[in-house]
């Protein structure tokens, strides 16, 4: 298999789904005969080096770009360099800046450009104005993927040609999350565990929990809820455990880079959000053998079939998120098959492995090189690695 030098460009601001995906995907595309140059925006006035060192962390090299500001052209020159310098076939951007970025360098390069399309979600008054920007730019790319259907049909509303669409679900080292170890730091005796893994975005669903939570709380002895992750609605969310009188039950664990350690320390994994993708959380929870209770946004619905290996609910529905969490709580014999299902589901559906490979064909087919000899097979739920030309058809 001829080897393809593939630039990976992102801006991060902490570590989420994006960052998680994008490790996974370097970790994993050796073996699919992909040479990373990994490239991470160094934002001078809002440094974050978290996914920098992480990526050292799992002996990925990866490099800074610095950026001064939201125009800066010395960091598309810098990009450009880069490309000539790792002598790139094709360049890759994950998120609206490194997709703008990423295609004027491609472009001034003459070099294909391709992107992962992971989600867009609300927020200020700019952040709209970048994601209007990033679909502007997106028609022009040459490829994109999409991490579920559902972002897949909103690129299709934007005017993204199908042609140019294809859906590649995330993937994970499962076997990473099979060997966890109780992280000591989460770890709660005498009482069950509920956990959520997500940035601290009030659109994760937080308010939901916190209520379900509360009524809970009466009914089983010592539950705890510990939450890790980091983001901009702490102080929202800290506030609302004050309010409904939760402080001795929550526990804002912050980030964690121990991750299968923390899904071992738990007995149910809870994801209530009320916008989505496909998140990794969800899939490393259930690698973990973890029951999940997630709702019926985004590609979740895909992955979670409910009462089987999961069980789902409506976004913003309280009332159903407590029934569904005392449900496991309440039998331990559920917890134990679904958290079985839900592993054995994510092993034959969604490896980094598989995913890398998806991703080394859509490669291919953008460099005109020849379709790899043999392909992983299709997931049981028919959803990964489609083009689009018919998703009109289907979305009718």
């Amino acid at each position: 298999m001829k080897p393809v030098n593939v630039l990976q460009l992102i801006s991060s601001g902490g570590y989420y789904g994006a960052e998680n995906m994008l490790l996974n995907l370097c970790a994993s595309q050796e073996k699919a005969g992909c040479q990373n140059s990994l490239l991470l925006f160094y934002n001078v006035h809002s440094p974050n080096v978290e996914f920098y060192e992480r990526a050292r962390r799992r002996g990925i090299s990866v490099r800074m770009v610095h950026c001064k500001g939201r125009a800066d052209w010395r960091a598309v020159r810098q990009i450009e360099e880069y490309v000539r310098e790792d002598s790139i076939d094709l360049v890759h951007t994950h998120g609206y800046k490194a997709d703008l970025y990423g295609f004027l360098a491609a472009w001034r390069s003459h070099k294909p450009v391709v992107a992962t399309c992971h989600n867009w979600v609300g927020g200020t008054a700019a952040l709209g104005i970048y994601n209007h920007l990033d679909r502007l730019a997106l028609k022009k790319f040459n490829a994109l993927a999409a991490v579920s259907d559902e972002v897949a049909g909103r690129l299709l509303d934007t005017g993204v040609p199908a042609k140019k669409i294809r859906t590649i679900a995330n993937g994970i080292d499962v076997q990473a999350f099979e060997r966890g170890q109780p992280l000591p730091a989460i770890s709660v005796i005498g009482g069950k565990v509920v956990g959520m893994v997500a940035r601290l975005d009030l659109q994760k669903g937080f308010e939901y929990l916190l209520r379900a939570i509360r009524e809970l709380c009466n009914i089983f002895y010592a539950l705890t809820v510990v939450i890790v992750g980091e983001g901009p609605d702490r102080k929202a969310i800290e506030d609302m455990v004050k309010e409904y009188g939760l402080q001795s039950n929550v526990v804002l664990a912050g980030q964690q880079s121990d991750m299968p350690g923390v899904y071992a320390a738990m007995d149910i994994f809870v994801l209530p959000s009320l916008n989505e993708g496909l998140p990794m959380t969800i899939l490393e929870a259930m690698a973990a053998s973890r029951p999940v209770v997630a709702t019926r946004v985004g590609a979740i619905p895909s992955v979670i079939k409910d009462g089987e290996n999961g069980l789902l609910v409506d976004p913003r529905d309280t009332d159903g998120l407590r029934n569904a969490i005392a449900s496991l709580l309440a039998d331990p014999n559920l917890c134990r098959r679904m958290g079985e299902r839900a592993h054995d589901w994510v092993s034959a559906n969604y490896t980094s492995d598989a995913m890398a490979l998806k991703y080394r064909e859509m490669y291919n087919e953008v460099l005109g090189w020849p379709k790899l000899a043999a392909m992983p097979a299709r997931r049981l739920d028919d959803h990964s690695n489609n083009d689009h030309s018919n998703i009109d058809a289907r979305r009718a």
